[in-house]
Parts: C-alpha cells; sequence; structure tokens
C-alpha cells in the first residue's frame, strides 16, 4: 500500500509533501518536482524548497507564482547557514508573500555547524514579515523557541 493510499485510509484529504535539498543544484530540481507531485496527486498542497545557491531566487519565485503553499528549509540536513546572503532574496520573497517556511534549524537531535534558534533569530530579526514553522518546536531549544513565538 502507498502512502498516498495510506493517508486517504487514515482519512486525511490534505498535506503537504515536504522535499528539501543536501547539497548545491538540489533546490531547484526538488522544488519542480514536488510542485509536479502536487499538481497530480489529489490533497497534496503544492510546496517548494530553497538552498542558498545563486538561482534560488529564480526558482522559489517560479514556486510562489505556480502556488506553493509552503516551503520546508532544512538546514541541519542541507549544512548551511540560514543566513547566507544568497538566501536574502528568498527569504524576502517568503515574507512578502506571505507564504510559511517551515525551518528545522534546532540542535536536535545532533547539533549542526549553522543550528540553534540564536542563528535563525538573525534572519527572523532581518526579515521581521516572514511566517516561521519551528519544526519540532526547536527541539531541544523548547524553551527558546516558546520565547521566540512571543
Amino acid at each position: 500500500m502507498s502512502l498516498i493510499a495510506i493517508l486517504a485510509a487514515l482519512g486525511v484529504r490534505t498535506y503537504a509533501p515536504l522535499v528539501y535539498p543536501h547539497k548545491p543544484g538540489m533546490g531547484r530540481w526538488l522544488t519542480e518536482w514536488v510542485l509536479d507531485f502536487a499538481a497530480r496527486t489529489p490533497g497534496a498542497l503544492p510546496t517548494a524548497t530553497l538552498y542558498p545557491e545563486p538561482d534560488v531566487a529564480d526558482y522559489l519565485g517560479a514556486a510562489l507564482t505556480a502556488g506553493a503553499r509552503a516551503v520546508k528549509v532544512h538546514v541541519q540536513v542541507g549544512a548551511f547557514d540560514p543566513r547566507d546572503p544568497l538566501l536574502t532574496p528568498a527569504w524576502g520573497l517568503l515574507a512578502e508573500a506571505g507564504v510559511p517556511a517551515i525551518v528545522h534549524c534546532g540542535h536536535g537531535p545532533i547539533p549542526g555547524r549553522h543550528t540553534g534558534l540564536d542563528v535563525f533569530a538573525e534572519v527572523l530579526e532581518a526579515h521581521p514579515r516572514l511566517t516561521a514553522v519551528l519544526a519540532h518546536a526547536g527541539m531541544p531549544d523548547f524553551g527558546a523557541a516558546i520565547a521566540r513565538v512571543e
């Protein structure tokens, strides 16, 4: 039984397929793939991803124009700095569009070189209109995550 069939059997009618790159060159094709998947799969919301690379604003902008409703950003797996200047236009696009970024930026389960709510706080300070969903409530920094929400 496919995962889509399992979701349907459980009564799930809508879901957001989330993809994320772990190296340069993956962001565009993953975003194009997930948009195509959502277009041909009932119940799948159109989503996107990003990675610090020169064309990130181009493919993210195209995804937003195509109707992407959320963007997955996995700082830990991607091993990138969310403050990378290549991402500045992408964060701006998301803030302007009001499309949430689901960001895995906490230290759990294993700290990364650029993980931590203190690091991502700088992105939020630079883009105060950015809507961010802190994946896993910023695990293990739950207190800092709640303080950031407040």
